[in-house]
Parts: C-alpha cells; sequence; structure tokens
C-alpha cells in the first residue's frame, strides 16, 4: 500500500507578475505536521505541457502504472489558475481465504434494473466455509473479507477487508436499483455497527493469553473483476453535496507578492475536481488505486453454527464491493458499484504459478453442477 499527496503551486500571478507562494502557515504544515506531502513549483517557463507532464508523471508512479493520467492540457491552461492538489493511492493485498474452488467461466450475470441486459462474469468459489465474517442489514447482507501481507516471510493479519455488499433480492434476476440506494446508505449509516462483526476467541497458552478469528460460516461466490475509471469530473456532484467553504473561496493557502503591498493574501475557490479509479478483484487477492485532483482558481472574492448450512451470498446480480479499514477509526478507503457485467466478462485469472486454480464454462456443465453453483 502507498498514499501520495502533492500541492503544485504556480511560481507567478499571470495577471500580476507578482510571485506566489504558499503561505508559511501552510509551508510550516506540509514540512512538520503532514510529512511526507511533496511541493512542486509550476513554472511559467516549463509551460503548460510540463506541468501537466510533471502531475501525470507523479499519478502513473503513485498508482504503480495502473492510472497514468489525471490532467489534460485544458484543466490547466486558465491563467487564473494558481495550486493543484492530487492524492493518490495504491492498495495490494492477498485474501485470508482464496477462492481455490473451480471458477466458473461463462456464468450469467443479471446486472441491475427490470430492463438490465444479462451478461456474463467469471465466477469465482470458495472451495468451503470462508474465513469471513457475515452482517446481515435489513436491506443487504454485508460479507468482510479479512486480507494479509507479507511481512519479512512471515504472513500477518491487516485492518483491511474486501467488503461484499449484496442487496436483498432473489438470486436469477437482476438486483432493484432502489434496494441499491437502500444498501448504500445502510452501509453508510452502520460502518462501525458492522466492524462489530468481526469476532474473536481467546485462549491461553504457554507465553499468556492469546486470540484467534471467529469467522462466520458463510460461502461467498464473486466475480473476478476489472475495473478502470478514467479521469472524471466530480465539481457538480461536490458542489452538490459538500458544503460551500469546501468548494469556495479558500484562504490562507497562497500568497502574491502585490509590491509595494508585499505578500497578500491569495483568495482560491475550486475550478475543477477529478477523479480516476482502477479495481482488480481476483482469486486471491486485490489490486485497487485512486486519485483525486483538485483544481483551485484565484478568486474574484474572498463462532461457526455447527450442523447449519453455509450462508451463500451469491453474486451474479447487480452488488457494491468496498475496501475498508475496519481498525481504530474505520473508514472506506475504495468503493465500487456493480451493476452489470462491464469489468467481469474479461476480468483475469489471478497469477497462478502452482496451478491450483480451476475454471470451467458455465454452458459445459451439467444441469445438476449449474444447480450446485447457482441453488435455487
Amino acid at each position: 500500500a502507498g498514499r501520495f499527496l502533492a500541492l503544485y503551486v504556480r511560481d507567478e500571478n499571470t495577471e500580476t507578475g507578482g510571485a506566489v507562494r504558499l503561505t508559511s502557515f501552510v509551508d510550516d504544515l506540509v514540512k512538520t505536521a503532514i510529512k511526507g506531502v511533496a511541493v512542486r513549483t509550476l513554472t511559467t517557463q516549463a509551460g503548460v505541457g510540463e506541468w501537466v507532464k510533471m502531475i501525470n508523471t507523479d499519478c502513473k508512479v503513485a498508482t504503480q502504472d495502473k492510472i497514468s493520467e489525471i490532467v489534460k492540457a485544458e484543466d490547466l491552461s486558465d491563467p487564473k489558475m494558481e495550486l493543484v492538489v492530487m492524492a493518490a493511492e495504491f492498495i495490494k493485498g492477498d485474501w485470508d481465504t482464496h477462492f481455490t474452488g473451480t471458477t466458473i467461466t461463462g456464468t450469467p450475470f443479471y446486472g441491475t434494473g427490470e430492463d438490465a441486459v444479462a451478461g456474463t462474469c467469471n465466477m469465482m468459489n470458495h472451495s468451503e466455509s470462508s474465513k469471513t465474517y457475515l452482517w446481515e442489514g435489513q436491506y443487504c447482507d454485508v460479507v468482510l473479507m479479512p486480507t494479509t501481507k507479507d511481512e519479512h516471510g512471515e504472513t500477518k493479519d491487516t485492518d483491511i477487508y474486501g467488503m461484499v455488499v449484496l442487496p436483498k433480492g432473489e438470486q436469477g434476476k437482476p438486483t432493484d436499483p432502489a434496494m441499491m440506494e437502500k444498501a448504500t446508505k445502510e452501509v453508510a449509516e452502520n460502518l462501525a455497527g458492522i466492524q462489530g462483526a468481526i469476532k474473536w476467541n481467546t485462549y491461553r497458552s504457554y507465553d499468556g493469553e492469546g486470540k484467534s478469528r471467529a469467522y462466520d460460516n458463510v460461502v461467498v461466490q464473486l466475480p473476478r473483476i476489472k475495473q478502470k475509471m478514467e479521469p472524471f469530473d466530480l465539481t457538480k456532484i461536490c458542489d452538490k453535496l459538500l458544503p460551500e467553504r469546501l468548494m469556495g473561496a479558500i484562504d490562507g493557502v497562497t500568497e502574491t507578492d502585490m509590491q509595494p503591498l508585499g505578500w497578500q493574501p491569495s483568495p482560491l475557490e475550486v475550478n475543477k475536481v477529478l477523479h480516476a479509479t482502477f479495481l482488480q478483484v481476483h482469486e486471491t487477492g486485490f489490486e485497487a488505486a485512486a486519485v483525486t485532483a483538485i483544481i483551485a482558481f484565484r478568486s474574484l472574492g474572498a463462532a461457526e453454527d455447527v450442523g447449519y448450512p453455509p450462508k451463500l451470498v451469491r453474486c451474479d446480480r447487480g452488488f457494491l464491493f468496498y475496501l475498508v479499514d475496519l481498525g481504530p477509526q474505520p473508514h472506506v478507503l475504495y468503493y465500487s458499484r456493480i451493476t452489470d457485467a462491464k469489468g467481469l466478462e474479461k476480468a483475469p485469472q489471478a497469477p497462478d504459478e502452482e496451478k491450483s486454480l480451476d475454471e470451467e464454462p458455465w454452458d459445459k456443465l451439467p444441469a445438476f453442477a449449474k444447480e450446485r453453483y447457482m441453488p435455487q
């Protein structure tokens, strides 16, 4: 996993020719309190083309080549443009329970809405009850899939979970869009409660007291996913959802040398918010990347249940996929709404050096096997 935050600041005010810099407060902040922030200068001499190249190179490196571009020349060409803030993140992990059951290629995927056109997906299967947790809400079933990381040759648990949200509905039919919205709201309002689904057993050993995970009895059937969203303009959405003070006048970030008055605050306002994402989910783990660029202009203003069958969560219709940090302060790292088969049909298999993963075409399965993979 890796996070990258950068501030790109113009070197001069195009209208007055006066020098531009970060205020001393922000400069001190990025050097002390928020360590690791890159501060780069967008020089007039270099020009817009080089600014675009600089920002996109940082974007590509920070996301390990998953997202190669976040801004274009037209985003930075306005003379009033003074500041760009970019945040990028790349996350990669392994599932605690790999999908070692046979992956059924060409499985029907029914999408979302009455008029949905059915597509196909590559449906991964847990070979048996998996090491996952279940939270059953009013409008959705939520499965938390723990992830691990390699630390000096030792496998360690992490606070990162894959969170599969399947809105209530019937198997073999599209997800109701209204139920999708209700599920989205329910998850947003109950993240701390969902965290409570993570249970532990305590035990005593010769070296003291320890704990182990107490999983729920769940089997997950999940499509492989490979989706990439090209840079998308979120400005209107942010204008609607965010407080005006976050999108309107922003004071105290940059200042301009206004001779003979000296350095004067340079009021800014958000002109554009761009966002791009990448997600790949396969049998052994996941990779996800996200980048947000905020372009600011100068403003004119200022335990298992033995004896019971496992809960089946089969995502053969519209569902939600999250990556969440369920540490001391639970929060969403990544969110994707899977409404149709786009990004599912051609999603590749996990790297399989040991040749341990199986695939079988859906249309080659006999009837009894289809019932096994899609029980009524």
